[in-house]
């Protein structure tokens, strides 16, 4: 059995060449979910070349947010739908975190079956937000806190019964200007704020769902 390790999170994908070392000492291969890199349908398109050999899918992650996780298979499983089957797929329940040492044992994953599961009446029309922020993840950001920024605004929005009600919270590349790392977006306001720190925060989601938004940039 093959097996495909693959980043979850945006963040997760600038780090697939550090990944796809380590996966050379393991034998194994590696896609990315999201962002720049070798993307997971067409790495599964290149294995279904090598022949009939089943495929052990292993999300991995270098952060801790896991919402990404179930689009693993979902992805998966659109694959198998839309290619016909191809491949036999397996995939692990759950994500390692960080480079792996050792790959985990296929008899804890779960087979894939075939099922069109990106789409969703649910998810027909954009959400019912009023506003969209964007978290720059481009390398200044990265390298001078996005990280950190994304996750306390999330919490925030999420305590405040806003996130993905009246706030759509999106992580994008370089959103420009990089020398005000690290950058937060906010649209239809067109409003370009930073350095946004995870102490800025509660104001800033204060702005967001009271209806006014100061200018911070």
């Amino acid at each position: 059995m093959r097996t495909l390790l693959v980043t979850l999170a945006l963040s997760d994908a600038a780090r697939w060449p550090e990944l796809a070392e380590a996966a050379d000492g393991l034998r194994a291969d590696v896609a990315v979910l999201q962002g720049e890199g070798p993307a997971l349908v067409n790495q599964l398109d290149e294995l279904a070349g090598l022949g009939p050999e089943p495929v052990h899918l292993v999300g991995v992650t270098f952060g801790y947010d896991l919402g990404p996780a179930s689009w693993l298979g979902r992805v998966a499983r659109w694959w198998l739908d839309s290619r016909g089957p191809l491949l036999e797929l397996w995939c692990s329940r759950l994500p390692l975190r960080g480079l792996p040492g050792k790959l985990p044992r296929p008899g804890e994953a779960c087979r894939l079956g075939p099922r069109d599961s990106l789409t969703n009446p649910n998810w027909e029309q954009p959400p019912p937000v009023s506003r969209q922020v964007l978290v720059c993840r481009g390398p200044r950001c990265n390298a001078k806190g996005a990280p950190e920024t994304q996750e306390a605004l999330s919490r925030a929005l999420a305590e405040a019964r806003a996130l993905d009600e009246s706030v759509l919270l999106t992580a994008a590349g370089c959103c420009y200007p990089c020398n005000r790392a690290p950058v937060v977006v906010v649209q239809p306001d067109m409003e370009w704020l930073g350095p946004v720190t995870p102490g800025d925060v509660p104001a800033l989601v204060k702005d967001l769902t009271r209806g006014s938004l100061s200018t911070r940039n």
